[in-house]
């Protein structure tokens, strides 16, 4: 069969057709955005979209396309291979689909009319492909086995699917462009559960842009914002680790009020959201109005320059690095803010990290960008969590900082009994034993010289998540802990013992509210408000 294709090399904003014939083929090339207004219809045998690992073409349908017209996009899709070197997989979803599409089907859609399909470019382990969705019950994403035509797992729209390619090429996707509202459940394992102490809440959830044209991450945040967790009210893209920049930490993209605001979303695109955790699902929407013609590339490739009064801080060792970031604007507060701040994802699993935990109302989150309020650039201590192996020789710097000039920002290890000013130089220490959890390290912030307060008194920090109350830092005398509700009346008592920098106490038998916890132990005292829930 011969193939006549009209390939469009300019940006079309507006395509007016009337019913016609195209004469079989119409391409859409990589980088190109064609509209199809409403009350015009466009007839062909096939519109075939293209893409590159760094070049998308959209399609914006307010018209018609002929029910005869078969859409394909061939979507780029990145290589297999090991993290941060050379590939690491991708995050993708269905720009168009077919009514009940299969993963069978898929495998054997083919981009040259049969000489190559699908399944041929995916990476398999006997019988399981690189491809698949995620299982937040799991934590980890599922892969789908070999299937034939019309049978096994239904493809949905609106969903994200991990995939990879074996070379760095395309995979085809066939079927019909939506230009209605799309939408997707998003779930929690076990919800009316605050998230674990250990980083591992079951409420992630793998989704993505379901239009082959690019999405507004503003609009899509506007609309979503109340069914997503206060804590991770935002989108994480997946980069494959190998991005550095503001908003990029560790494997992922982090899209908010306050980071890579202008980054939109590329045609099948998909990203993690994280469910409200008191909620057992929430419906996710994607509407028409979130379309927009143009964007960056993905995130695999993408990086936002913006930037507000910030810091981004690194650890590094002689294996890899991590950084975590904290921001100064005046629509935040030093609780937390949801749209603002953003929980670490997958801390569990990471081998080595940094990150900061709430300055106020901590309650044992782990944080990869915190949001101050302005007023807090004169003075602030924020714990630092590392965790590291033992024996690793660790280096922290400022890898980037728009804070003035006057900003002084001094690490404290209250271990070494030391306050070094990463303005001026780094500083190295070597892990005697292993590191996991905060209580050793606060990034100090103020415009003015800092007044060094005494680091015996001030080295503990407490909080409560799920009903235990967690003290961190070093103890130098057995510590008396007291707890009042808020009459003022003493409730619990306990004594914790030298010995540890990371003590927890069990206060399952309060009841929900708000505490007072005191600490005292003739050397150090603490007063902390809590919250147990």
């Amino acid at each position: 069969m011969k193939y006549n294709f009209l390939v469009l090399f300019s940006i079309f904003y507006s395509l007016n057709i009337d019913a016609q014939d195209l004469s079989s083929t119409m391409t859409v090339a990589p980088g190109t955005s064609v509209s199809i207004k409403g009350g015009t219809t466009l007839s062909a045998a096939e519109l075939n979209l293209k893409s590159t690992s760094d070049s998308f073409s959209s399609v914006m349908l307010d018209g018609t396309i002929t029910p005869s017209t078969v859409v394909n996009y061939d979507r780029y899709v990145n290589v297999v291979g090991t993290t941060g070197e050379n590939g690491g997989n991708d995050l993708i979803s269905l720009p168009v689909k077919t009514a009940s599409v299969t993963f069978g089907d898929f495998l054997n859609y083919s981009a040259d009319y049969g000489s190559t399909v699908n399944s041929a470019s995916i990476p398999t382990n006997g019988s399981v492909y690189g491809f698949g969705p995620y299982n937040n019950a799991n934590q980890s994403y599922t892969n789908y086995a070999s299937a034939t035509p019309g049978n096994g797992d239904v493809l949905e729209r609106a969903v994200g699917y991990r995939a990879a390619s074996n070379l760095g090429e395309t995979l085809r996707f066939s079927g019909t462009i939506s230009k209605d509202t799309e939408t997707v459940t998003i779930t929690t394992t076990d919800p009316i559960i605050a998230p674990e102490a250990d980083g591992n809440p079951k409420n992630w959830n793998s989704v993505g842009n379901p239009y082959p044209t690019y999405l507004n991450s503003s609009l899509f945040l506007e609309e979503n914002e109340d069914q997503l967790a206060v804590d991770a009210t935002g989108i994480y893209g997946y980069n494959s680790g190998t991005q550095s920049g503001t908003g990029i930490i560790g494997n992922f993209t982090i899209i908010n009020r306050l980071v890579n605001t202008d980054l939109n979303i590329t045609p099948g695109q998909g990203f993690l959201l994280a469910n409200d955790f008191t909620e057992a699902s929430n419906v996710i929407s994607f509407t028409p109005a979130m379309r927009v013609f143009s964007g960056s590339d993905d995130f695999i490739l993408g990086r936002s320059d913006n930037v507000n009064e910030m810091v981004r801080l690194k650890a590094e060792h002689a294996g890899g690095d991590f950084a975590t970031e904290i921001y100064f604007n005046e629509n935040s507060t030093r609780g937390l803010d949801p749209g603002y701040d953003a929980r670490l994802f997958g801390e569990a699993s990471l081998d080595f990290s940094l990150y900061s935990h709430l300055v106020e109302d901590n309650v044992g989150t782990s944080m990869a960008i915190q949001s101050l309020g302005s007023t807090d650039l004169s003075s602030v201590r924020i714990p630092l969590g590392l965790k590291a192996s033992q024996g690793q020789q660790i280096t922290f710097s400022i890898e980037i900082s728009t804070l003035p000039a006057s900003a002084e920002v001094y690490l404290e290890d209250n271990v070494e009994n030391t306050y070094t000013l990463l303005n001026q130089g780094d500083y190295t220490f070597t892990a005697d034993t292993a590191i996991n959890g905060t209580g050793r390290f606060y990034l100090n912030i103020g415009t003015e010289t800092l007044s060094l307060i005494d680091n015996d008194v001030n080295t503990l920090s407490l909080y409560a998540a799920n009903h235990k109350i967690f003290v961190k830092g070093e103890l130098l005398a057995t510590t008396q802990v007291n707890v009042y509700d808020s009459l003022g009346r003493a409730v619990m008592s306990s004594n914790i013992s030298v010995g540890s920098d990371s003590n927890e106490i069990n206060a399952s038998q309060l009841t929900t509210g708000i505490y007072i916890v005191k600490l005292n132990n003739g050397v150090q005292e603490l007063t902390e408000k809590v919250i147990l829930k």
